[in-house]
């Protein structure tokens, strides 16, 4: 029985005591195997290579396609995924084995094997220093991988279950035709939308959905209205009324945990000003973050000052984070050479329009003035690598779990190995790493978000991971979906 079938069984036996409640239809019906969803994603994925997955779309498609070893659970707690149990320590401490679980295939009916995760993990290694910082070695023992460590590692489940860690084939980059062995195959990609289609050999079970079809979109209402017309059975946006209706389906709504980190991430086009910790440091004091509490779609949002959400240890937002700090931010600007800059946002992303029009604002509010570009996912993506941007809003994805683990991407997000030398000593620790912060603002955090997913009351089994995800893997039909009464 795997990971989700033992949940599902326990959900069930609720549906069946109260099953009554949902009407005649409901009653009667039993979950099934079979039927195609339509969800839409918050944002194009630039890629479908999961260590390159940093975005709320790209983390999502990743737990689909691919797996890892170990797996944050909806409460927090992580579970062997790919791993047969828990790491396994010598009597030093500075070795690890975890045993892979047998009879996994991929999507194309090769076996996955120790080797396979080896090789990914080794270019984890290799191109993510901060992740695998406290690991020196990596090897095949027998059914098992081998980890040697620098040093005792606390999180070291944690780290092997954030979604960059996923298996490959052979380790290698996935390409345009990712091929994984998660319970979703990827099985087309076009210019709006990925279709995936459930993998009958999937080693926890199949998933009891057929097809998920995932859009993204470039209007604020686009979404809606496909939910509103019956072509899609799940809105991020909501549920909106159209020519002064009810909307057609009554919908459930499930919020995520506040998971989402959204950032403003510093480019090299101007690197005179964008380069220096005293302008970052201008640009964190001028943003008053109250100002973000309204953005969104209902969804609880979280303004911040720190890259960590609370539930993780992170700082409540202080009076200058939710005002800002005009003059705090001149003094910083006061030795700077004025630029005209520009801010990207990602083109499927509304809400990011709507959180850089807010950080203009207060930019201009102390002589910094800016202007907004939206460019598709891919070409921010590649002017982030390049360096060939000034400022972007980007997304965080990452499970609730140990500060560590959010230290270590925030710093990378900004291109910035700090936490790698703390890590290779087991762990960050929370309090250098607020000053380090501070110092070096490698990027300027603006608000933790949930995602909120309403639905159409067929759809039973709704419900979210740590990092906000929403589990397909664990949906499925139940009934008819009712309609508003007119």
């Amino acid at each position: 029985m795997g990971p989700w079938r033992s949940i599902l069984s326990g959900a069930l036996l609720v549906i069946a005591i109260v099953g009554s409640t949902f009407g005649t239809a409901h009653a009667e019906a039993r979950p099934h195997y079979g039927g195609s969803v339509e969800a839409a994603l918050l944002g194009a994925p630039a890629s479908f290579d999961p260590v390159a997955a940093h975005t709320h779309a790209e983390t999502t498609i990743a737990g689909l396609v691919f797996d890892t070893l170990y797996r944050a659970g909806a409460d927090g707690v992580i579970q062997p995924d790919l791993a047969v149990g828990v790491p396994v320590l010598d009597e030093k401490q500075t070795t690890v084995r975890i045993a892979i679980r047998k009879g996994v295939r991929f999507h194309d009916g090769t076996a996955l094997t120790p080797s396979d995760v080896v090789q990914s993990l080794e270019r984890v290694h290799a191109s993510t220093k901060w992740l695998l910082a406290p690991v020196s070695a990596i090897r095949v023992d027998g059914d098992a991988v081998e980890l040697t460590l620098r040093a005792p590692v606390a999180d070291l489940m944690a780290l092997l279950a954030m979604p960059q860690t996923a298996v490959t084939k052979k380790g290698r980059p996935p390409g345009e035709r990712p091929v994984g062995s998660g319970p979703y195959v990827l099985k087309t990609i076009k210019k709006t939308l990925v279709e995936l289609r459930a993998f009958d050999d999937y080693f926890a079970g199949r998933a009891y959905l057929d097809d998920i079809t995932l859009r993204w979109y470039d209007t604020a209402d686009g979404e809606a209205r496909r939910f509103e017309t019956g072509n899609a059975q799940f809105s991020a946006r909501g549920v909106t009324a159209f020519a002064n209706a009810k909307p057609t389906f009554v919908a459930d709504a499930k919020q995520s945990p506040v998971a989402l980190l959204v950032y403003l991430g510093f480019g090299r086009a101007h690197a005179d000003v964008t380069g220096s910790a005293a302008f970052r440091r201008a640009v964190d004091f001028a943003i008053g973050r109250d100002t973000f509490s309204r953005v969104g779609s209902g969804e609880l949002v979280v303004p911040t000052r720190s890259p960590v959400p609370a539930e993780s240890g992170g700082a409540e937002l202080d009076a200058a984070g939710r005002t800002g700090d005009l003059d705090k931010a001149r003094a910083q600007l006061a030795n700077l050479p004025t630029r005209k800059l520009e801010l990207l946002i990602e083109d499927t992303r509304p809400d990011d329009r709507e959180i850089a029009e807010r950080v203009i604002v207060a930019l201009g509010k102390v002589g910094i003035v800016a202007t907004i570009t939206a460019v598709p996912s891919k070409d921010l993506a590649e002017r982030i690598a390049k360096g060939t941007s000034d400022l972007w809003i980007g997304q965080l994805a990452a499970p609730l779990t140990p500060s560590s683990m959010w230290w270590g991407a925030a710093f990378a997000a900004g291109n910035d190995d700090w936490p790698v030398a703390q890590l290779a000593d087991g762990a960050v620790d929370p309090q250098k790493a607020a000053a380090a912060f501070a110092d070096r603002m490698p990027i300027v955090p603006l608000l933790f978000r949930a995602v909120q997913l309403w639905h159409r009351t067929d759809i039973r089994g709704v419900g979210f991971d740590r990092s906000g995800r929403p589990c397909f893997a664990d949906m499925f039909f139940f009934g008819m979906p009712a309609k508003s009464k007119p």
